[in-house]
C-alpha cells in the first residue's frame, strides 16, 4: 500500500480524473456479474413422435435455463447440457419450473447461478426434455408403440435450441446427462451419437443389461403377466410391486413393442407356464440389443470419441440391476479401453442425494470438459 501511494502521489489531478472513471466502468460492468440467470419453458412439435401410438402429444414442453450474463452479451455463445429425467418424472424433478421444489428442494436458478458465481460452474445453457408418456416414461427410445425419442433428442431437439438459442453448436460443447432412465438415455444417446454429445455423466443408470432384478427371477413378473389394460398401471406407485409393474410394462413399449397386440401393443420377455416364469428368447434378444452393457464392442469407436464418461450409483442403491450393470459396464469399458470415471459414493440411494451429486459432481464435469469460449 505504500507503494502504490507514493506513486500516485506526484500525479495530482490525473489520480483524480482516473478513480471516478474505473467507479464507472465497474459499474457499467455489474448488471451482468449480478444478473440471474432464467428459466423459460417452451412447447416444442416433435415430428418424430406424432405417429406413437399411445396417442401421446406430439408437443412437448422443455425447460431451458439461460445463464446470468445471456441478456448482456448478445455475441456470446455457450455450451449445452441437455439434462434427462427418469421413470415417473418429468421437468420438476430438476426444479426446472419455478417455485417447485425439485431433488432435495433443488431449483435449478438458484443452483446454477450459485455454482457460477462461486466459480464452481461456468455458464452454460441446460435443456431439460419432459420425456413422460402414456405409461409414465419414454426411455428415450425410438418405438414405434411410444414414438422415435431418440430422434426427437438428437435430431430435432438439438437443432431446435441450436436454432433458438446462442449455443456453441458442436459436440465437444454439447454435454448429455441423467438419472436413473435418464441415465441410460443419457449413455445410450452418447454412445450412439458422440458427433452430437461429446460427454455424458450416467446417474445411477437403470436397464443398462437383463439382469437382477430387471431379470426373469423378479417374483412380480406373473403379476406383469396378467396385466390387461392402462388401468391397471399406477402414476402413484404405493408399493414396489406397482412400481415393477408399471415399469415393466413402459419399457417392454420401449424395448420389445409389438403394434398388433391389443390394448397395452407389447411383447413381454417372458411368459408364465404353470405358474412358472419362463424366458422368452426372442422377446429378451430384443431387449439386449437395446441395452449398453451388451453394446459396447459394437460401438467401441463411437465411445472412443467422446471427450469424458462418468458413471455412478449409490453404496444403498434399492434396484439390483443397477449395482450389477453399471458395475459391469464400467468393466465392459476398461476392457475395451475406453477411458472413463467409475463411482459407487457413499451413503447414496437410488435418490437421496442426486441434487448433491449434480451441484458437487456433474455441473462442475462438464464446466471442464465441454469446450467453452
Amino acid at each position: 500500500m505504500t507503494n502504490a501511494v507514493s506513486r500516485t502521489a506526484g500525479i495530482g489531478c490525473v489520480a483524480i480524473v482516473l478513480v471516478p472513471l474505473l467507479i464507472r466502468v465497474e459499474a457499467a460492468r455489474q448488471p451482468a456479474a449480478t444478473a440471474s440467470g432464467e428459466i423459460v419453458i417452451q412447447s416444442v412439435t416433435s415430428a418424430a413422435l406424432k405417429d406413437n401410438l399411445l396417442g401421446d402429444s406430439a408437443q412437448r414442453n422443455v425447460a431451458v435455463y439461460l445463464p446470468p450474463t445471456y441478456k448482456h452479451s448478445p455475441t456470446r455463445r455457450y455450451p449445452t447440457l441437455y439434462l434427462l429425467h427418469g421413470y415417473l418424472g418429468n421437468l420438476q424433478v430438476f426444479g426446472a419450473r419455478d417455485g417447485v421444489p425439485g431433488y432435495q428442494g433443488m431449483q435449478l436458478v438458484a443452483t446454477m447461478d450459485s455454482l457460477i458465481a462461486r466459480g464452481a460452474a461456468k455458464e452454460m445453457i441446460l435443456v431439460v426434455p419432459n420425456g413422460r408418456n402414456a405409461y409414465f416414461g419414454s426411455f428415450y427410445t425410438n418405438s414405434p408403440v411410444t414414438g422415435k425419442w431418440e430422434d426427437f433428442i438428437v435430431q430435432e431437439l438439438v437443432a431446435w435450441v441450436d436454432g433458438n438459442y446462442r449455443t456453441l453448436a458442436a459436440a465437444d460443447s454439447r454435454g448429455i446427462a441423467g438419472h436413473s432412465m435418464g441415465g441410460y438415455g443419457a449413455f445410450t444417446l452418447a454412445m450412439k451419437h458422440p458427433d452430437v454429445f461429446g460427454a455424458v455423466y450416467a446417474l445411477s443408470p437403470c436397464c443398462l443389461g437383463l439382469e437382477g432384478d430387471l431379470g426373469p427371477d423378479n417374483p412380480v413378473w406373473p403379476k406383469v403377466a396378467q396385466v390387461r389394460s392402462r388401468g391397471d398401471l399406477s402414476a402413484s406407485p404405493r408399493s414396489a410391486d406397482e412400481f415393477y409393474i408399471s415399469a415393466f410394462v413402459a419399457l417392454s413399449a420401449a424395448f420389445s413393442p409389438n403394434a398388433s397386440k391389443p390394448e397395452l401393443l407389447i411383447d413381454l420377455p417372458i411368459e408364465v407356464t404353470d405358474g412358472r416364469v419362463v424366458p422368452r428368447d426372442d422377446v429378451q434378444k430384443a431387449w439386449r440389443a437395446k441395452m449398453p452393457l451388451y453394446l459396447v464392442e459394437e460401438n467401441k469407436q463411437n465411445l472412443l470419441k467422446l471427450k469424458g464418461i462418468v458413471l455412478d450409483y449409490g453404496a444403498r442403491e434399492e434396484f439390483s440391476h443397477i449395482r450389477t450393470t453399471t458395475t459391469g459396464l464400467s468393466r465392459e469399458l476398461a476392457k475395451h479401453g475406453i477411458a472413463h470415471t467409475f463411482e459407487v459414493y457413499a451413503g447414496g440411494t437410488h435418490e437421496n442425494r442426486i441434487r448433491e451429486r449434480l451441484e458437487t459432481k456433474v455441473f462442475r464435469f462438464f464446466s471442464e470438459v465441454l469446450r467453452a469460449p
